[in-house]
């Protein structure tokens, strides 16, 4: 099978022409490309890929230094005081009235200031945290995933728009052969009721030509709509403005000449899958996943530091007044705001869970058995739908091949038929029967057509050469 398919549609499409698009104009290349980059659910999936690509860097932010600032005033209207053990016998810091008995008092008076400040900067920096470097790793997984997702996307895409496509080239096709039927059974019912009007035949002649006239004319009708229908499955596959008009570049000998039917037997096409990729991304993101569960029972080590000033007051106001009030000596340092600072490491070792982190790691091994599950399971569904693929191309080839004989005989008993009524040794009942074998012949045909077309989009689906993804 050729893989280059897709390309060379550009080129049979073109006619020879420019490669230059009218506003509404497309070939199938032209409605892909613009699929590409309009449809919506590609769009959605694109997201996806832009949130990972920023959960790697929020990811990566954690182990960057973190930096705090905070600043706090508080005023307390009425302070606690100090419960104190009083023994008598030992002078201390608050006076009690004489005699009194040892025990527990309250503070006679507060030592305390009602109303403080407090501003400073806290930083801390991991040293080491072994989740943090598994996760790091595991977040560009993530993101991997995401963009084989919009992978798959795209190449369903690429297989739907290309469906929609001959679908709708198909109908064009057969809707020109309605308009070519219609003249000719149209130029029957004429010749008809002249000969009719001269007595060669009888007025039931007349209506059975009329009747398969109005039929023909009701089923142009229907078949506009069924046309109209197909372009509207063709613009939302695109992401089209449906209010627009498109028209398809092409017929039905380019769709013919597209169609292939060399098979290769390859027993490993089921890695160009990128649902078996996929897979493989899922399988490398739980091991990942199993190994951040053990590195959870590893030591953790952050550096941490601290600046701050505070300053302490009667009222919130005189935090930030001078102490005129005061002797000179005791106001220069009743102003000052203090520093404070530190500077540390703290070590982090967990020691018992409870079991639950041995718990969680056996529930990643067992996702680890399910995807290595898929994954074989994967290998022989794709085998299989590239058999079937390929038994249904050839089937379908087949069909194509005795519905055109079909039509063509078809043809020639119209032809023929006609002949023998217009030169008096036919009966109209079998022109009649005769066109409307024609017409069937065609129908049938255009239908085994549009099934070859897409048992081939399905093989290569199969093997995983519809499209490559950039």
């Amino acid at each position: 099978m050729k893989t280059g398919w897709l390309t060379s549609l550009l080129v049979v499409f073109t006619f020879g022409l420019s490669n230059a698009q009218s506003d509404n104009s497309y070939t199938l290349q032209q409605c892909i490309d613009y699929a590409l980059k309009s449809n919506y659910n590609l769009k959605n999936t694109e997201f996806d890929e832009y949130v990972s690509k920023a959960q790697i860097k929020e990811v990566r932010g954690a182990g960057l230094p973190q930096i705090n600032g905070a600043a706090s005033v508080t005023e307390n209207p009425n302070l606690r005081r100090l419960f104190i053990n009083y023994n008598p016998a030992t002078p201390g810091l608050f006076t009690f009235p004489s005699g009194s008995p040892g025990g527990v008092y309250a503070s006679p008076n507060v030592i305390t200031v009602k109303a403080s400040g407090d501003a400073g900067v806290n930083v801390s920096q991991m040293l080491f945290n072994g989740s943090y470097l598994v996760g790091l790793k595991a977040s560009k997984t993530v993101a991997e995933l995401s963009h084989k997702n919009v992978m798959m996307s795209q190449i369903q895409i690429v297989e739907n728009v290309s469906k929609a496509f001959y679908s709708l080239v198909i109908n064009n096709e057969r809707k020109n052969l309605l308009d070519a039927n219609i003249a000719r059974v149209d130029s029957l019912l004429k010749q008809t009721r002249s000969m009719n009007e001269q007595g060669f035949v009888e007025k039931i002649d007349v209506d059975r030509v009329e009747v398969t006239y109005n039929n023909l004319v009701v089923e142009r009708t229907k078949f506009d709509q069924l046309v109209e229908l197909t372009k509207l499955l063709l613009k939302f596959q695109m992401g089209y403005d449906v209010n627009n008009e498109i028209i398809v570049k092409g017929d039905i000998s380019d769709v013919t000449n597209l169609i292939t039917s060399t098979f290769t037997t390859d027993t490993t096409a089921y890695q160009n899958r990128i649902e078996y990729k996929i897979l493989e991304t899922q399988y490398s993101i739980e091991k990942l996943n199993l190994k951040n569960k053990h590195m959870q029972s590893a030591p953790t080590l952050t550096a941490v530091g601290s600046l701050g000033y505070y300053r302490g007051g009667n009222n919130v106001g005189g935090l930030f007044s001078k102490g005129n009030e005061l002797p000179a000596a005791v106001s220069s340092y009743h102003d000052q705001w203090y520093r404070y600072d530190y500077v540390g490491v703290n070590l982090n070792v967990p020691i018992f869970s409870g079991l639950s982190r041995y718990y969680r790691a056996q529930q990643s091994k067992i996702t680890l058995q399910k995807i290595e599950n898929n994954l074989d399971a994967f290998k022989q569904s794709a085998s299989l739908q590239v058999h079937q693929a390929e038994i249904n191309f050839k089937n379908n080839s087949l069909t194509l091949e005795n519905q055109k004989r079909n039509m063509n005989l078809a043809a020639e008993v119209t032809r023929v038929t006609k002949i023998k009524y217009q030169q008096g040794i036919g009966a109209n009942l079998d022109v009649v029967t005769a066109e409307t074998s024609h017409k069937e012949a065609q129908t049938n045909y255009y239908n085994a057509l549009y099934d070859l077309m897409v048992s081939q989009i399905d093989y290569q689906k199969a093997m995983g050469t519809l499209y490559q993804p950039k």
